[in-house]
């Protein structure tokens, strides 16, 4: 008598254990279940699904497929099944969460279990459900807030679309407009610009330099040293050495190698000790000094033009010829 006693207490304590979660069938071995880890929540509240797997099966991983489709919860978020080996069992568990919008008393569950190995169910169980209530957020002084309204369904809101495709294409045909007329526009303006020889560029950029009025503005080291870096370009592409990389001295005596005017050596030496004495030794040329800059710098152009014109004349004397 108390052995068949103490058998029923134990029957009505497994039943109560087995209130909050479903209780797993045995099937060969294999044992599936799922709980939740909140059977009293909110509306909106996220809740764990936790499936769990035991089986002495050689299996690979498992699906879950509701019998019905949920209408009462969203899923939220799945995970990949967990799988570990606990003695002769091998032990899956995977977590699913899920929240419900709407108050009531709901059943998650049942599922069909389905166990796989190599892509192949070998065997398939279901588990029981799980009750779940759900509470408003709603307090007692609430009472005076109105239920949310249902979703109004619009009925063929595809006729939104050629709308919204025809403004596209009005945007589309003005952008291309605007970009037909920038690029004739540019094209327009753009003249294809003549490469000046190395005398015509060295002509523009003493004017620019003057024009810059460098001496008024007290910044007469600056207009030395763009002096130089101009007459050192002009003597790389006349003479065809790189003097930008020279010093003075290296310049002026790579230069007696391509050069015998005398004159013309001399301006070039002139200018580039000034300007050396400026840059390098603090040296304030007066009004004096800068008149001869002036006359050496024409002098030297003046010498190159002449050349110039002499090689012209001899070039159409060649071709009358």
């Amino acid at each position: 008598m108390r052995k068949k006693a103490i058998f029923i207490l134990i029957f009505l304590l497994s039943v109560f254990y087995q209130t909050g979660n479903a209780t797993p069938p045995e099937t060969a071995g294999t044992q599936v279940s799922i709980s939740v880890s909140e059977n009293l929540a909110f509306i909106g509240d996220r809740i764990r699904l936790k499936i769990k797997v035991k089986t002495t099966s050689d299996v690979d991983d498992f699906i879950e497929e509701p019998i019905t489709m949920p209408s009462d919860f969203d899923i939220l978020e799945r995970t990949a099944a967990q799988k570990r080996k606990e003695q002769d069992f091998l032990i899956f568990e995977k977590v699913v969460e899920i929240a419900f919008f709407k108050t009531g008393d709901f059943n998650v569950g049942p599922l069909v279990i389905k166990l796989k190995k190599n892509e192949k169910v070998m065997e398939t169980l279901e588990t029981k459900s799980v009750p779940v209530t759900i509470k408003s957020v709603l307090t007692e002084e609430d009472k005076d807030i109105k239920p949310l309204k249902g979703l109004i369904e619009i009925e063929k809101p595809w006729y939104l679309l050629k709308y919204i495709l025809g403004v596209f294409g009005v945007i589309i045909v003005v952008l291309l407009i605007l970009f037909m007329l920038k690029r004739r526009k540019t094209k327009a303006v753009e003249a294809p610009k003549r490469l000046l020889s190395p005398l015509e560029e060295l002509e523009v950029r003493i004017k620019e330099l003057y024009q810059q009025s460098l001496f008024e503005k007290g910044k007469m080291k600056l207009f030395f040293i763009d002096l130089t870096i101009i007459l050192k370009q002009f003597l790389h592409r006349t003479y065809g050495f790189n003097a930008e990389d020279f010093t003075t001295y290296e310049t002026l005596y790579d230069l007696k190698k391509r050069e015998s005017d005398v004159s013309l050596l001399n301006n070039l030496e002139f200018l580039f000790s000034i300007s050396d004495m400026v840059k390098f030794a603090k040296y304030i040329p007066d009004a004096e000094a800068l008149d001869d800059l002036a006359k050496k710098i024409e002098d030297t152009v003046g010498i190159y033009k002449l050349w110039a014109a002499t090689a012209l004349e001899q070039m159409q004397k060649e071709k009358v010829l």
